[in-house]
């Protein structure tokens, strides 16, 4: 899942005026939202967070047949050539991910 930080300019209700905020998404969903002049944030609930992030897992896991079929359709000698490469990493891929966002989460308690 990909973590995504831009910033916006939006109305702050501690400020009482538009100001400068960061927003970050967690994939497709807004994880924080952070005024840059006040500091003040507005964070999802750390159950809803995994809870999205272990659906998009399984929709991912759900679709991969589908997507290796269609590599392999597209290019079956590229496919071959990568595969090796992805089965090992692929592991790693997915504890990044997962700190990434267990970091994240974690933020809010300290």
């Amino acid at each position: 899942m990909n973590i995504t930080k831009m910033q916006a300019d939006l109305y702050c209700i501690n400020c009482n005026k538009n100001t400068l905020h960061e927003v970050v998404y967690l994939g497709e969903n807004i994880e924080k939202i952070s005024c840059i002049e006040c500091e003040t944030s507005l964070e999802i609930d750390e159950k809803l967070v995994l809870s999205n992030y272990a659906a998009d897992v399984l929709g991912r896991v759900t679709s991969k047949p589908e997507r290796m079929s269609k590599e392999m359709r597209d290019d079956l000698s590229k496919f071959l050539c990568s595969i090796p490469f992805r089965v090992v990493t692929k592991p790693y891929r997915m504890i990044k991910e997962f700190k990434i966002l267990k970091d994240m989460t974690g933020e809010r308690k300290e």
